[in-house]
């Protein structure tokens, strides 16, 4: 089996530093490897890579937008053929200071995936978060594994150690 490549965007490091942890406990719990690669590094195809398994991790700025490598990306994803592929997300973001799009561009990148032919896995409980209103939630369930290191930072590796084990089955 190929690697499953991993997608991030990371403009504090946290993300950058999440997806270090789940590359790590894919090799170490999963035997599986994931190849980490930074969106600001990369042109829109190398999204398709050669892999149907793909990992994205993506920041939510400012009042609920994409990190700005995502967004810098983001209107050229409208060529991708995305069919076929499984896509699982995870963010950071800030349940405090912005309750009201808590984890958006998560949501926002989930839908332009599915528009493109891809199936989203890994959604994990809104339980356990408090936060008012987000576009990652779809019945009752995140598109993916939601992290705030600026409120929760203790929850961030027994949640990502929960997620991969997900994965692992899912993927």
């Amino acid at each position: 089996m190929s690697d499953i490549p991993l997608f991030f965007g990371s403009s504090t490091g946290n993300t950058e530093t999440s997806a270090q942890i789940i590359a790590d406990e894919f090799s170490s719990n999963h035997d599986l490897m994931v190849r980490m690669v930074n969106v600001a590094d990369i042109e829109v195809d190398d999204l398709v890579a050669e892999s149907d398994k793909i990992i994205v991790g993506v920041p939510t700025w400012d009042d609920g937008e994409l990190q700005q490598d995502w967004d810098y990306l983001f209107e050229d994803i409208d060529d991708l053929d995305l069919s076929g592929k499984k896509i699982a997300l995870f963010g950071h973001g800030d349940a405090m200071g912005y309750p009201d799009t808590y984890q958006d561009a998560i949501g926002i990148l989930a839908e332009k995936f599915r528009e493109l032919g891809a199936s989203i896995v890994g959604l994990t409980s809104v339980a356990g978060y408090d936060f008012e209103e987000s576009k990652a939630v779809e019945d009752g369930k995140f598109l993916g594994l939601c992290l705030d290191n600026d409120n929760e930072e203790d929850l961030t590796e027994p949640r990502i150690k929960s997620w991969v084990a997900q994965l692992a089955t899912e993927f």
